[in-house]
């Protein structure tokens, strides 16, 4: 997964700035030196560290900006609503009737509106929630999007990068993940150990990110 490089230093040397007329001038060729060893330096510094810790999608210390800025290149959310209920199902919870709210769906608030994530929600709803992902899930994430997006859905290429995925990941996950060819239009994947993020495989399923040969349907 490697991106093009930034040739950084391509238009960064000041000195062929300097005209014939002014190559004796001491004091402008000392400034301009001091210039060309200022952008040498702080320059340089920020593009490697762009290109190393931001512009990649394998930096072991993965940070919101990055996981940002990627999500906008490979065009998917980094936050996904949680809502299997239709916003017209009523909300119920355990609190008394409150006259003071003019629809149904505020009557029944949740233990005085406990839940932080959803206030006001009924209990047991989910409408109105997010997944929440820590910042090497939501880089698990674009990773598995990454591939999904440059692979041609060769079932060995597939298992190949999702075992390189599984071994080089931060989310802790200790298994490998692994697809199997079911020879009638659909695959199954494998999850080797029952400790992947469950708020994670929930996202991928509902983004529909794990990578398949066109037309064919995908088995958990």
């Amino acid at each position: 997964m490697k991106v093009l490089e930034i040739d950084y230093q391509a238009n960064m040397n000041v000195l062929p700035a300097i005209l014939w007329q002014y190559e004796n001038a001491n004091n402008l060729i000392a400034l301009i030196n001091a210039k060309q060893s200022w952008l040498n330096t702080n320059h340089s510094d920020f593009w490697t560290n762009f290109q190393d810790n931001i512009f990649t999608l394998v930096t072991p210390n993965p940070t919101l900006f990055m996981v940002s800025l990627w999500s906008i290149i490979l065009n998917i959310p980094l936050y996904v609503p949680l809502s299997p209920e239709p916003d017209d199902k009523p909300i119920w919870g355990f609190n008394a009737f409150d006259p003071s709210y003019p629809d149904l769906e505020n009557t029944y608030l949740n233990f005085g509106q406990t839940i932080t994530a959803n206030p006001g929600s009924g209990n047991f709803s989910t409408r109105g929630t997010f997944f929440e992902l820590t910042v090497q899930e939501q880089q698990f994430l674009l990773r598995l999007r990454y591939f999904q997006l440059c692979n041609l859905g060769d079932i060995y290429d597939i298992n190949s990068f999702l075992n390189y995925l599984c071994i080089d990941n931060t989310i802790e996950y200790t298994g490998t993940i692994y697809v199997i060819d079911n020879l009638n239009m659909t695959i199954t994947y494998t999850f080797t150990t029952d400790d992947f993020p469950p708020n994670l495989l929930s996202v991928i399923q509902d983004l529909d990110v794990l990578p398949r040969p066109a037309g064919v349907a995908t088995i958990f």
